[in-house]
């Protein structure tokens, strides 16, 4: 996707998912540390593109150097992170801005970056708007080609690291804290077994229920796999959706939830991945358990 198109859906995205915050409350809950204000989530689209599936009116960019800049509460507050990334998507440096997992939350921001054989698996955290950062290690091993990250409370968690096998390929590795960032195991699961194709987001409602979701291929869309173990055994999850959908590819993106609430966004695109038309909405009561279309925000016109 040329520079300026990538640009405007970032920019779409930020001011539909602004506007749609509003169905969230004062936090969430859902796990073994206290509640967390909802954070701006990140990932990528069909085309392989950073996008932002949530957005909490938190934001990063970079600077001329690239150092990493945090935005909190729609600007008010600008703070420097310790961390340098190069522009775009870098497969071999691992410290790539697009290829690195974002959560930006007032209370918790997390960044994950890395994965290549120099630099391995790392998070950037902070628990006070940007005032003091740690550093900790997640993973000696080569793998992380993209990354997302978010946590559910204070404490719990999550990360799946994404290793790109080419053809379409991609495994896929869940990890999970639980003492806020300090420390991560991996969770064995199978969901390579299941639908081992390229990852466009993943969430957890709490830490039983998760998610992932892949970009469109096949027959089944949209693509999503989910888990009521924690992330030890996966199926695939076949979503219903209206009728006047089936000329479009579906590539869902982050579900994100407020305890038993959730929203799912799915992109649609025609004639070409990056050709991005527009975004259902489906949203759930009960975790995750069961989801229903809600709305659908078409894309502005060039």
């Amino acid at each position: 996707m040329r520079k300026g198109l990538l640009l405007k859906t970032h920019w779409i995205a930020a001011v539909v998912l602004m506007a749609l915050a509003g169905i969230w409350g004062s936090g969430i809950s859902e796990g073994s540390g206290s509640k967390i204000k909802p954070g701006t989530v990140y990932t990528r689209n069909s085309a392989g593109e950073q996008v932002i599936a949530y957005n909490a009116g938190h934001l990063y960019t970079l600077d001329k150097d690239g150092h990493v800049m945090i935005s909190y509460n729609n600007g008010k507050t600008k703070v420097k992170a310790p961390l340098t990334l190069n522009p775009g998507y870098d497969e071999e440096s691992g410290m790539s801005a697009d290829g690195s997992g974002f959560f930006i939350s007032t209370d918790k921001t997390a960044i994950v970056y890395g994965g290549s054989r120099a630099i391995p698996v790392q998070v950037l955290i902070t628990n006070d708007q940007g005032k003091t950062w740690n550093t900790y290690p997640v993973t000696k091993e080569i793998t992380g080609t993209t990354k997302n990250i978010g946590f559910i409370t204070r404490n719990d968690g999550w990360m799946v690291l994404s290793s790109f096998k080419g053809m379409g390929s991609e495994d896929h590795y869940l990890y999970k804290t639980r003492d806020g960032g300090k420390t991560w195991n991996e969770v064995k699961g199978n969901v390579n077994e299941v639908y081992a194709r390229v990852l466009t987001g993943a969430g957890f409602a709490n830490d039983k229920i998760g998610f992932m979701g892949f970009r469109y291929e096949t027959d089944f869309q949209p693509a999503v796999c989910w888990t009521q173990d924690g992330g030890k055994s996966w199926t695939k999850l076949h979503l219903k959706l209206p009728g006047g959908f089936e000329e479009y590819s579906l590539t869902p993106l982050s579900p994100v939830f407020d305890g038993a609430r959730g929203q799912f966004p799915v992109q649609l695109s025609k004639d070409g991945a990056s050709n991005v038309v527009g975004t259902i909405y489906l949203t759930s009561s009960n975790y995750g358990k069961t989801w229903k279309y809600q709305k659908l925000v078409r894309n502005l016109s060039p």
